[in-house]
This record gives C-alpha cells, structure tokens and sequence, in this order.
C-alpha cells in the first residue's frame, strides 16, 4: 500500500520543494519491530559501532554541498550555513566515535564484596527535533545515541523532513537495517506515538517549551527517559566598559544568525542608559551590512523567517512594543521582492521590561535594546523570567565578568561572545529551558543505563 505524502514548502518562494511521507502510528509500531530485531546485534560491538560512524561521518563531508541545499531550500536559510550544519553533523559522528569511555567500571572492594558498574544501552530511542536547525539537532542526539548501541526512530519537523530523510538514507548505507529510521507526518501522529509507546524507552526533544512538557507528560505513562532542550530568552549584558563596535558585531551576528531562529541567540541586550543611544546606533550600522534574499542566492546572508505564523508572532510583539512606548531604530518592513516571509532585521530602541519582546522569547529578526543604571539591576532583569538556557556578558575586564558570570541562571554564560558551542562542553538550559545535558561525555551519559554488580564470594 502506498504511504501518502505531504508538500514541503521553500519559505523564500513559497513552492513546493518536496513531498514527506504521512506515516501513522502503525508505521511507528512497524519501524519498533524492525529496530527491535537489530537491536542486540548493535549493541554487541562497540569498535564495529565506531568504525562505522567514523565513515558515515567521512560520507556526509564528502556530500555537504549537496544536502545542504536540500536543506536551505526547505528551512530558508542561507546555504553556507546549511551546509555548515551537516559538517557540524559529521564532527559530532566522528567526536562520539573517537570518545574513549570505559563500558565497564570497577568500584573499591569491600568486606568481601566486588563491585562493578556496567553501562549499558537505553535501547530504543525516539529524537524529536525542531525547524530551525534539523541536522545539528538531530546529530548530536543520534551520534552519542548510536555509539552508546542504542537503535533510534528519528522525527524530524513537519516543515523540514527532506533533510532529515537525505542523512538516514546517507547513513542507512553503511549502517545494519533497523537500527536507524526516519518517520514524518505534518500532524503530531508520529510524535504522540514515539512519546507513548512503551517500546520506545527514551525521548530526546528540542522545540518549544509547550510542546516539549506535553512530550514528557505523554512519556511519563511509560516511564521514559527523557532529554529536553527547550526554549531561551537569552540577555546579554554590556559592560559600560564595552567596546562598542567589537560588541554590536558579536550581537548582531547572533541576534539575526537563521533570521533570529535560534533557542541560543542574544534575544534581549541590557546596556548602559547613558550608552544606550551610541550603542543603538552601531547596531543599527552593523545589521544594515546584512543582505536578506533567497537562501541558495548568491550574495544572500539572512533567509526569511521559517513560516508565515513566525514572523506575524513576531510582528505582533514589535507592534506591541511600538504601542508601548519603544522607538523603531531600524527595519520594521520586508527587505526582499520574495514572496516568501521575510522581515528586515528590527531594533527596537527603548524597550523595557514588561513589553512581550523582552519578557517573550519572540524568536525571530528583531531585537529590543533595554537601558540600565546599574549593573545589579541588568543582572536581576537577565535572571528574570523562566527560561534559562544561555546569556551573556561584554566586557574587556575577563575577572569582572567571569565573578558576574557566577551569578547567571543559565546553562551558558558566554563572555564576549554568544552561540558559540563546544563538542566537549555541555549544553542544556536551566528551570523552562529544559533537563539533561547534550555534548560531550554528558551527552553520551543521556543514552546510557548504569548496572551495579554486587558479588560476595561464597560461602
């Protein structure tokens, strides 16, 4: 019988770029029975594990261009960075493959008892992973969980399954049948299924904070491990001894990378109210630099926004703050012929707390610049809200900001920087930003299950 698809849109030109499959629970249920059978034959080597990671990781540099364009013409956004995100994908691979871990662990002997711990396994794994960055999101779930042994069921957006789709079937050549498959649906059938099914044994999401509580709140009837990156309203702080160019450079590059799409962007900045007009003014200059277009045209270096509910969300919050008493320094209409969903990067000048586009994480080409009059009161302002998941300070005094640092309620304090992550660094938000860390050793401790063996000699 054959499985119905739906259209995959190009948010630029708003054409069809590609159909899905309409997969329904039962397609999940039969993915189950196959992962099912490959399952003890993968868990049972980890150098052949290895091995073969390291060549899907060898595979995708060698095929970058090509799915990257797959992945710019569904997402929109400009392709060196898509192509960039299937590199970060193959490093991932090749990190997790060369990762030493010990699968066996001996604890100190005592009164005649040996004691080891085994790490084993989850087993079956279920990723769920957003629009803004399908690749880099689903890798650094599926590289750890697969040199862990585990099997995984992959979902991908509704929005954004091509490119997903092309890396199985890339990875699908050199691994062994059943233990990596994709299933699509525009509808939350897929989801629902991997979430409640007992088979599945861990759920590891990135998306909104609404949906990722209602994919754990489903997981809990079968007492799921779960992993969750959630959402971020990420601040940054600058210093009044900030230079100020250097500082509008590193903000702007990371408040409108993927159009503003992205859960660790400088959402909110705090400055100096006595800098605040000069500091507006050098943002102003450095997001003019920004060419908004087609994302595999030459010469494009910001896409549209993903969809057309994005940006009117988006809209509706600069409006408000407009309303409110905020000024308009820059943006505000479309910036491109397209018909697609494009938005002008958009600073908002004199915003404040209580205004949706500070308190919100509005995700998307705008920026609200809020002043301060003392560095306790930025501080108090950044750390309010739920989410937690990353911030920054700018500053030339490293002491000064890394004792200020200490103080932030988030999973990453970047100094001088922003949306700069690590292979072997932990990644993960505190309160609404989420649970369970990703990169690094703690990425691969997601996918593994501890086993204590407790013997005592007889007799």
């Amino acid at each position: 019988m054959k499985v119905p698809v739906y259209d995959v849109l190009d948010p630029a030109t708003l054409e069809v770029v590609g159909q899905a499959p309409e997969h329904t629970e039962e397609d999940v249920r039969q993915s189950i029975a196959t992962a099912n059978l490959a399952a003890a034959g993968w868990a049972a080597d980890r150098e052949s594990r290895r091995s073969t990671l390291r060549e899907v990781a060898a595979r995708i540099r060698t095929r970058a261009p090509q799915l990257g364009r797959i992945l710019s013409l569904e997402q929109g956004k400009v392709l060196s960075e898509a192509i960039g995100e299937f590199q970060v994908a193959a490093d991932l691979f090749e990190y997790y493959a060369n990762m030493d871990w010990d699968e066996t662990e001996a604890l100190p002997e005592r009164a005649g008892r040996k004691l080891q711990v085994q790490y084993r396994p989850v087993g079956l794994v279920g990723t769920i992973t957003p629009w803004n960055f399908p690749i880099s999101l689903l890798c650094v779930k599926l590289a750890p969980a697969l040199v862990a042994g585990c099997t995984v069921i992959a979902k991908p957006s509704a929005t954004t399954p091509l490119s997903t789709i092309a890396l199985v079937e890339l990875a699908n050549e050199l691994l062994p049948e059943g233990v990596l498959q994709v299933r699509t649906s525009s509808r939350r059938t897929v989801n629902v299924a991997l979430a409640e099914l007992p088979e599945i044994r861990k759920i590891s999401f990135t998306g909104s904070t609404e949906v990722g509580a209602a994919v754990a709140a489903a997981a809990t009837s079968s007492v799921k491990r779960v992993t969750l990156e959630l959402g971020g309203n990420d601040p940054a702080i600058v210093l009044d001894d900030a230079d100020l160019e250097a500082t509008a450079r590193g903000i702007v590059g990371s408040a409108f990378r993927n159009a503003g799409q992205v859960c660790m962007a400088v959402k909110r900045v705090y400055v100096p109210r006595a800098m605040q007009g000069a500091f507006t003014e050098v943002v102003v200059a450095e997001a003019a630099k920004l060419s908004l277009g087609h994302g595999v045209a030459e010469g494009t270096t910001m896409g549209p926004m993903h969809t057309a509910k994005q940006r009117q969300s988006v809209q509706e919050m600069v409006d408000a703050a407009l309303n409110s008493g905020a000024r308009l320094a820059a943006g505000g209409g479309t910036g491109c012929d397209l018909p697609g969903h494009f938005m002008n990067p958009t600073i908002i000048a004199n915003a404040a707390a209580g205004m949706a586009l500070v308190d919100q994480e509005q995700f998307g080409s705008a920026l609200p610049i809020i002043g301060y009059d003392s560095v306790d009161e930025a501080m108090v302002q950044a750390n309010s809200g739920p989410f937690g998941l990353g911030a920054s300070l700018w500053t030339p005094d490293l002491d000064r900001a890394e004792a200020l640092a200490s103080n932030l309620e988030a999973g990453t304090v970047w100094i001088n920087q922003h949306t700069v992550v690590e292979l072997d660094a932990p990644f993960g938000g505190w309160k609404a930003s989420g649970t369970g860390r990703e990169r690094g050793r703690w990425g691969l401790e997601e996918y593994l299950e501890p086993r204590t063996i407790n013997a005592r000699s007889h007799g």
